[in-house]
Formats: structure tokens, C-alpha cells, sequence
């Protein structure tokens, strides 16, 4: 399956109206519509255009303000923040800029934190889990095996394995990265889904060396998995986007 790149959530038209505000605002603000500096109309003027009333434009404000992309300022108005202060963790601050930044920059910018982050978690899973993290792993990873592998249910199940495996590490920091695994997962099922099946083994690997309580292994083992994954991936994602050249 191959990945026609657009938004990693569901249309607009399906959003309440305080939830179109949000996207619609913080969208234009990361595709540099509303540049840094800026400052956005109005709430009767964003009202008028967005078809919200000045309480939704209002809380909608507040929301992207707490997401680091705005600042309001007494008697100036609405300020858009540079890049560097965005939450660029928040899981629609991730999804905007995934629709707005060429595709193979954004694929690299997650696999590159993956592989700073999961390997030492794995490693901290393998001496830290409990029996109860273990079997959410492992359940995790039994789901995995059971679904069909361009099902919702299989992103699922990996989603679950890895952040057992974040949450296993009893390290509140590391469990933080959770929102951004899942997107860097969602993003590689969008490219191929082929990619679930051919390193399903890869992740046994993994849940083995946690298993056996081996933090050097567990540690290996997981960063083979990111770098094979991301190697197969790129490739198809290469493909992708030069067949999307072609002409028709």
C-alpha cells in the first residue's frame, strides 16, 4: 500500500467547529500563510471568515497559544511565535507540519528521533519491566501477529508494542514520546504496509532480548529494527514519490 500524502487526521468537515478553527488557523500559521511576527486578524474578522462565533475564534486562540504557535499580547493583538518555541511534539502540531513539509524530510526527522529514543528505552525495558509491562508487551505483539497487516487493528497492535516497551522503561520522559512513536509508526503504515509483515520477526527479536532481561541486546535488537525499517521505507517512499512524477 502506498502512501498518497495528506493530512494524518480526519477531514475538516468532520470536526466541530471550535476543532475547524484550531486546524484551520494552526495549518495556515505552519505552511507559513501567517508568517513569524505576524499578527492575525481580529477575532470578529477570523470569525467572519472561519463562520465561528468570537467565543469559538477566542478559544481556538488559547488552544494554539498553549501549543506554542501564538502569542497574545494586550493592546498589540495575536502574535505567530517563531518555529523554535512550537510544540513540535503536540500531536496537531505534528500533523500539520506533516502536511505541510516535504515528505521525505518529515519521514527522516521521526526516524531520526526514534532511533535516539526507543533503543535506550528498550534497553531501560529490559532491566526495569514488570511482569504486568512484559505481558502488555506480548500481547502487544501476539496482536500483531494475528492481524491482517492492512487493517487498522495491525497499527494498532505496533503502536501498543512500542509504547509498552516506552512505558516499560519507567522513565516518565521517555513515555512522554509516546504521541510522537505513534505518529513516526502511522506515517511508516501509510508508506507500506508491507514493510508490517517483513520485519515482524525483527520485533520478536526485540521482545526476546527484553525478555531475557538483556539491556545490551534489547538495546541492538531495537535499533536494527528502526534502521531496517527505515531503509525499506525510504526506498519506497522514493518510489512513491517518482511514480507520482510520471505522467498519466
Amino acid at each position: 500500500m502506498n502512501l498518497a500524502f495528506g493530512t494524518l487526521y480526519p477531514s475538516t468537515r468532520k470536526r466541530s467547529l471550535f476543532g475547524y478553527a484550531v486546524h484551520e488557523l494552526g495549518s495556515r500559521i505552519v505552511r507559513g500563510d501567517f508568517k513569524q511576527g505576524d499578527i492575525l486578524p481580529n477575532e470578529a474578522d477570523l470569525g467572519r471568515e472561519l463562520g465561528a462565533s468570537r467565543t469559538v475564534v477566542r478559544e481556538a486562540v488559547k488552544s494554539l497559544a498553549s501549543k506554542g504557535l501564538i502569542e497574545p499580547r494586550t493592546r498589540v493583538g495575536t502574535r505567530v511565535l517563531p518555529s523554535s518555541q512550537w510544540n513540535l511534539l503536540d500531536r496537531d502540531v505534528l500533523g500539520w507540519r506533516y502536511a505541510a513539509m516535504p515528505p521525505m524530510q518529515f519521514f527522516q526527522e521521526l526516524s531520526e528521533m526514534r532511533r535516539m529514543v526507543e533503543p535506550e528505552a528498550a534497553a531501560l525495558a529490559a532491566e526495569r519491566a514488570t511482569a504486568e509491562d512484559l505481558a502488555v508487551i506480548t500481547k502487544a505483539y501476539s496482536d500483531m501477529e494475528a492481524a491482517d497487516p492492512s487493517a487498522p487493528a495491525a497499527i494498532d497492535a505496533d503502536i501498543r508494542f512500542h509504547r509498552g516497551i516506552l512505558q516499560s522503561a519507567h522513565n516518565a520522559l521517555i513515555l512522554q514520546m509516546g504521541g510522537l512513536i505513534g505518529v513516526g509508526l502511522l506515517v511508516s503504515f501509510r508508506i507500506s504496509s508491507r514493510s508490517f509483515d517483513a520485519f515482524l520477526p525483527q520485533h520478536k527479536q526485540v521482545l526476546d532480548a527484553i525478555g531475557s532481561r538483556d539491556p545490551k541486546l534489547a538495546r541492538a535488537t531495537m535499533d536494527h529494527l528502526l534502521a531496517a525499517t527505515y531503509n525499506y521505507l525510504e526506498r519506497e517512499l522514493a518510489g512513491s514519490l517518482e511514480q507520482s512524477k510520471l505522467p498519466v
